[in-house]
């Protein structure tokens, strides 16, 4: 952005020597129609009636609510330099006492796992005529390609949002588009009565498998006992798809057994949808005078706790027994008929957003008409990634709740 003083912003607009700069700046102030945005009077047709009324300030409102909070959360991290992690299994071999003259103990290999993953691409694409861009530039009309640029760069974001909190078992596309949430905290007690979506590929159970379209981790085929028996479950606090009042100790039992598996609090939050975090402030204002709350920053490496070290910054969100709750539209969107909607307890260590494209935006010009066969110009926006969990051990989901 160019800054003038008073006397040069006035020596630009009225110096006929320098209207071709004038006309470059404030383009690209304002837009090709800057002028008649800011400056139409309204116009007396006939008489005292019929009179044409302009509308100051933006030339459109968009209306669409563009929230993506929960891909904000997560930590970016460029893809590479491997499309997968290597892990050391569990083990339940212990060291032994030994006797003065005893043996050794028989020798124990550790188990090794891979987790594979895969780059999932997305797109959105928009077009118009010439003569609508043409359009855009006279009379009272929109610049309709620079709002058309902005809000379709804005559904892109709210789209891979969606994504990431979708039901385990629906189908949108999801053989390419980024991982779920709802899938990775997910465990074969889930599994054990999930049912298909219509539509969908896999079967109910095998819908909570990890990456099932490509690796395919395993829970389905387990007992699904306790929150859930499989070597790759999440603990899941679930009621077989029946509807159960949400109590406080349901939060206390999962966050105590993912700290019993390694999470620790403060690398956890709580996602849910709006809904259930008021019923959480609820039952927590019924024990207490003050809700608990937690100042937050958002940064690149998703969302951390602010310090008190230093010039004060980040914002300020409810907790419970110093975990944040944070919500989401989109995990409202989706919650059961009749119930809330769900809570997914998180722990950000253990999970990242590989990018192996960031987004890109690239638009066609006069020179392609030739190309297209047509007068037309045509904007698109790629972006390429996957959810990666390094262990699920550490997260939880408490599902089937209702107020």
């Amino acid at each position: 952005m160019v800054e003038l003083t008073f006397k040069d912003f006035l020596d630009l607009t009225y110096n006929p020597r320098r209207v071709n700069e004038a006309r470059k700046l404030f383009r690209d102030w304002y837009g090709s129609d800057w002028a008649e945005r800011l400056f139409a009077k309204a116009e007396m047709l006939a008489g005292d009636t019929n009179v044409r009324n302009i509308n100051y300030g933006a030339p459109a409102q968009d209306w669409m609510n563009y929230e993506t909070n929960v891909f904000s959360l997560v930590s970016k991290v460029p893809w590479g330099p491997k499309s997968g992690i290597r892990f050391v299994d569990l083990s339940s071999t212990e060291a032994t006492g030994l006797q003065e003259t005893g043996n050794l103990m028989a020798a124990s290999n550790a188990t090794y796992g891979i987790i594979e993953y895969d780059i999932k691409y997305h797109n959105l694409k928009f077009a118009a005529s010439e003569k609508s861009l043409w359009r855009g530039t006279v009379d009272d009309n929109v610049d309709r390609w620079a709002v058309e640029r902005e809000k379709w760069g804005k559904v892109l974001a709210r789209s891979i949002d969606e994504y990431l909190v979708r039901p385990a078992n629906t189908i949108t596309g999801a053989t390419f588009v980024i991982e779920s949430i709802d899938r990775m905290v997910s465990s074969s007690a889930e599994a054990t009565f999930l049912s298909a979506a219509a539509g969908e590929a896999l079967s109910g159970a095998t819908a909570a498998d990890i990456y099932p379209y490509a690796q395919r981790l395993r829970r389905s085929g387990f007992a699904g006992t306790g929150y859930g028996n499989g070597p790759y479950d999440a603990v899941v606090d679930e009621n077989a798809g029946t509807l159960r009042a949400l109590t406080l100790k349901q939060i206390d039992d999962v966050l105590v057994q993912v700290e019993l598996n390694g999470a620790t609090r403060d690398g956890l939050i709580l996602l849910t949808g709006p809904d259930t975090a008021n019923v959480i402030s609820e039952k927590i204002e019924a024990k207490e005078r003050i809700v608990n709350k937690t100042t937050m920053r958002v940064t690149l490496n998703g969302v951390v706790r602010a310090s008190d070290v230093g010039v004060a910054g980040g914002f300020e969100v409810m907790s419970y027994k110093g975990v944040p709750i944070f919500t989401s539209r989109g995990i409202w969107a989706n919650k059961p008929s009749g119930g809330i909607s769900p809570i997914y307890g998180l722990y950000l260590p253990d999970i990242y957003i590989a990018v192996a494209m960031p987004t890109l935006y690239l638009e066609t010009g006069r020179e392609d008409w030739l190309v297209l066969d047509r007068m037309r110009r045509i904007g698109a926006y790629f972006f390429g990634a996957e959810l990666v969990f390094r262990r699920w051990r550490t997260h939880f989901k408490i599902r089937d709740l209702s107020a």
